[in-house]
């Protein structure tokens, strides 16, 4: 009797990857070079990064390849920070992934003989759900990103796309759109001294260079849970640039709206009567955020969005209307 497992060649990951595209390009298998695993495995510590101990994990998803035969003729579930079923996907071991997914079995899901089926075939990272919803030439530029990247450093949420794409999808947008216009006034610029064409390894640099200089102040200085409405707000109206030049004055902003979130008498009633969560109540999610992990409001008087909208516009909109940088 033939065995599930197949030694996968390069063409049956190129059928993987059609299959994973489906009418869409994919975050998790953006090409043949690499692939993003930091869903896997479904009970891993939520802070651990697939840069720690990168030397280790690529010992073990090659063991797992190597004894996925094993493995399914004995399965067990898992129950710690490994998982038998993530292993390299290629001979060349450049993507990795679910050995046990069905695309890999002719349609069998496999993943229930480590217990975690269910948790596995519904996993879809925020950072997902963004980029799926981005159009194709937004996709293109942010793949351009990680263009020589291994699947490691894909993965990582180290990985520049991967800070980009933790912010809310209109957000992200907006900084593609400063970033390619950034990119055509610089390449204008060239042109015009005439300079010698540049490779496409060069012109990749370039991208990433000229956008880590522009926006790497996202993830440095900012946090999308804290900053995603704020910032949102103010760069839908004046750009994502004048808030990196307006930095200092933003974050000040900031503090002292999440002081005024925590002073107002309405919305820290002690009382747990009537209260419910906060993303459940009729502002953007973003917002709901700032509220919990800024003021550590989490519940809240299910009237109280007018007043904390008005709250914030007290302070925003003397903010918006500071002087172009």
């Amino acid at each position: 009797m033939s065995s599930v497992w197949e030694t996968t060649t390069t063409q049956d990951i190129g059928t993987f990857y059609d299959a994973i595209m489906l009418n869409l390009a994919s975050l998790c298998f953006p090409d043949q070079e690499k692939s993003c695993f930091y869903c896997c495995p479904p009970i891993r510590d939520p802070e651990a990064d697939p840069l720690d101990a990168v030397d280790e994990k690529r010992r073990l998803l090659r063991s797992n390849r190597q004894e996925l035969q094993n493995n399914l003729d004995d399965p067990h579930e898992i129950s710690g920070e490994e998982c038998w079923g993530l292993g390299f996907l290629d001979d060349q071991e450049k993507q990795a992934g679910c050995l046990l997914h069905p695309l890999r079995h002719q349609g069998r899901d496999l993943r229930h003989l480590t217990g975690y089926q269910f948790k596995c075939a519904n996993a879809l990272c925020r950072e997902a759900q963004v980029f799926a919803k981005l159009s194709e030439i937004e996709q293109t530029f942010c793949l351009a990103l990680c263009r020589n990247m291994d699947s490691f450093h894909y993965s990582s949420r180290s990985n520049p796309l991967m800070r980009l794409l933790a912010w809310e999808q209109e957000m992200v947008r907006i900084i593609i759109r400063e970033s390619l216009e950034n990119e055509l006034n610089i390449s204008l610029k060239k042109n015009e001294k005439k300079s010698q064409k540049t490779d496409i390894d060069s012109r990749q640099n370039s991208t990433l260079n000229n956008f880590l200089a522009s926006y790497e102040f996202l993830w440095q200085k900012l946090d999308f849970r804290l900053d995603g409405y704020l910032a949102l707000r103010i760069s839908e109206q004046k750009g994502c640039n004048f808030l990196r030049h307006n930095l200092a004055n933003y974050i000040q902003l900031r503090d002292d709206i999440i002081v005024d979130l925590k002073k107002n008498s309405t919305l820290q009633r002690t009382s747990t009567i009537h209260l419910i969560p906060a993303h459940k109540l009729k502002i953007p999610l973003s917002l709901s955020r700032l509220l919990k992990f800024g003021a550590n409001t989490w519940e809240l008087p299910p009237t109280s969005e007018k007043e904390i909208l008005q709250l914030i516009e007290v302070k925003l909109t003397p903010f918006l209307h500071l002087l172009d940088y």
